[in-house]
């Protein structure tokens, strides 16, 4: 089964859109987990076992398990584990690199880790994309429009804007391609769901960082979306309680 069908299939189940972020900041973790790789995966466990009936995906980012160094590594590949095959995973890493280099991240992220898609950055261009686009049974997304306030350095410049450009190439990608578009900038869903249809469209900064559900649900790309959160619920005092209140803003009923 591949990317596409995994989430669809997911979508199905939980009749929702939401992607539960496990961005493990051992320094943010409850008093009653270690700081340190144990701890970290310990957490993640209860994470999961608490939300494996309600997240439509998870979602890992690479920098909170790579600053633990092996340990913390090891504990990336543990998690992948158990989460297991059923439901969708993300690598979050950003990848942007081209020719050996980016066939060595593609299978690190597909074949060693397992996961079912990766975030990449897309501006030193298709040749940083193609070689993670060779695994039929994955999928990309492409940094397009970003929520921090520094994305105006470089994200909407040109004509068409660079973010424009990037969903037309991931237009042209066709299926095991899609697109990150920050929820801050919501607005521009619909814009960048006409330019691709057929990509999903990875939506992270609801919550902590200030996006709205209700801004990101109006989207005609609203089959398309999958809404990312992490801290907000990882983090909250109930992430079971939090995480099916999220659930319930991003019902597809």
């Amino acid at each position: 089964m591949n990317f596409v069908e995994k989430v669809e299939k997911r979508k199905k189940e939980v009749k929702n859109l939401l992607v539960i972020g496990l961005d493990t900041n051992v320094e943010r973790l409850p008093k009653s987990f270690s700081k340190d790789s144990k701890g970290m995966y310990e957490f993640n466990k209860y994470i999961v076992e608490s939300t494996k009936d309600i997240a439509c995906a998870y979602k890992m980012n690479s920098a909170f398990y790579e600053m633990l160094g092996p340990d913390g590594m090891r504990t990336l590949l543990k998690t992948r584990e158990l989460i297991g095959d059923d439901i969708p995973v993300v690598y979050d890493a950003k990848r942007g690199d081209i020719a050996s280099t980016a066939e060595a991240y593609a299978k690190a992220a597909f074949e060693f880790f397992g996961f079912d898609a990766i975030t990449l950055s897309p501006y030193m261009g298709s040749d940083a994309i193609s070689p993670f686009l060779k695994y039929e049974d994955k999928y990309a997304f492409l940094v397009c429009l970003s929520s921090n306030p520094s994305a105006a350095d470089f994200e909407y410049h040109g004509n068409p804007p660079l973010y424009v450009q990037v969903a037309v190439l991931a237009a042209e990608y066709g299926k095991r391609c899609g697109l990150v578009v920050g929820a801050t900038v919501s607005k521009a869903l619909d814009e960048v769901h006409e330019i691709s249809p057929k990509s999903f469209i990875l939506v992270p900064g609801i919550g902590v960082q200030g996006g709205s559900v209700k801004d990101v649900m109006k989207s005609a790309a609203r089959e398309k979306i999958l809404v990312n959160v992490s801290r907000g619920i990882i983090f909250s005092e109930n992430p079971r309680e939090t995480a099916l209140k999220y659930a319930k803003s991003l019902s597809l009923q």
